[in-house]
């Protein structure tokens, strides 16, 4: 029985990295075509964005030495095509360094992506390494904040390599995307990996106060980061797992609180997994946020709860944050951390 599983596995999930890369092969073609015909169009304008940012953190945790770091460097180039429809093509990378430089795996193309735009973007094509289409990740990333959120145990990343339909329709937003499944990493060897994600959203009414999404994901992925981000299969991180999950996300704006929560719930490595995320924020002065987090998930019999609590202040050069974070598993439980963050961004 094991044998038949192991092989039907193989058989389904093989077929969909070829069919991923010949997706990617044929879609880079038909991006090159594009980028022809945009420049030589003499009614198309063009923009380029030069933005670079720092993440510089100092901690103290119980059971551990206090240190300092340069937590993220990253350094981005958007180049934009737009016509009188608005932006038509868009070509961006992004470079990331994380814990000060240290290792080489710590430093990755984090994003490269060419994106062809739909009129009023009701499709986008998306060919490269980009955010994939799940939970709130379409409109929010805590990996400059001092907490995480959940996709980490769920999908084992936030970037993939492939291709993704998405695009806007009235109230509607979707996206849709089929990727090798190793993250950042320049794995040359797809293996049995590959997973497809699928995201759903909607924001009703004219204030656009509330949003709500439906999101699933099938396929074989590995633990990006999973040691930093209580991954569950951290012994491990190269062993590709089999998730089956399905999500559930809201944003919601009330007065001076933003609060964005996700649920999922599914099987990853043939296990139950459950997981919740809820974060918010309230504005206490127009430079002042209070932050409030908790980053719950259960693998089977296993907990890995996280709470969070701090300040945001944006001061004039930079942004300074500080926080208190309880993780109920490891050695590091309590934690203070102290960060200094600025981001500086030219267009031209």
């Amino acid at each position: 029985m094991k044998t038949v599983v192991l092989c039907s596995e193989v058989f389904f999930i093989r077929p969909c990295c070829v069919l991923t890369a010949t997706i990617c092969h044929v879609c880079w073609a038909a991006v090159l075509v594009a980028c022809i015909v945009f420049f030589a169009a003499a009614d198309c304008k063009a923009t380029l964005n030069i933005s670079a940012d720092a993440d510089a953190r100092a901690r103290v945790a119980s059971g551990t030495s206090p240190d300092a770091t340069l937590e993220i460097f990253g350094a981005s180039v958007r180049k934009t095509f737009a016509d009188d429809r608005g932006d038509r093509l868009i070509l961006f990378a992004l470079f990331e360094s994380e814990k000060g430089f240290e290792t080489s795996s710590d430093q990755s193309l984090h994003e490269i992506y060419a994106q062809l735009k739909g009129p009023l973007g009701a499709w986008n094509l998306t060919v490269g390494r980009f955010g994939l289409p799940w939970g709130l990740l379409p409109g929010f990333s805590a990996r400059r904040l001092l907490y995480d959120t959940s996709h980490m145990r769920v999908l084992g990343m936030e970037v993939d390599s492939g291709v993704k339909l998405s695009g806007v329709r009235g109230p509607w937003d979707y996206g849709v995307s089929l990727t090798r499944g190793y993250g950042p990493r320049n794995t040359v060897d797809a293996g049995s990996n590959g997973i497809a994600t699928g995201r759903i959203g909607i924001t009703p009414g004219e204030t656009e106060e509330f949003s709500l999404g439906l999101s699933g994901a099938w396929g074989r992925s590995i633990n990006v980061h999973a040691s930093h981000h209580g991954g569950l299969d951290h012994k491990d991180p190269d062993r590709a797992l089999l998730r089956s999950v399905v999500g559930l996300d809201a944003t919601l704006y009330l007065g001076r609180w933003l609060i964005r929560s996700e649920a999922s719930a599914g099987e990853v490595d043939k296990r139950s997994i459950r997981t919740f995320f809820v974060a918010g924020d309230y504005a206490l002065h127009a430079n002042l946020d209070l932050n409030l987090s908790a980053n719950l998930g259960r693998h089977d019999s296993e907990n890995r709860n996280e709470w969070f609590a701090g300040l945001t202040g944006r001061l004039p050069w930079f942004i300074l944050r500080g926080g208190y974070r309880y993780v109920g598993y490891g050695d590091a439980r309590n934690q203070l951390t102290l960060q200094l963050y600025r981001l500086f961004s030219f267009t031209f």
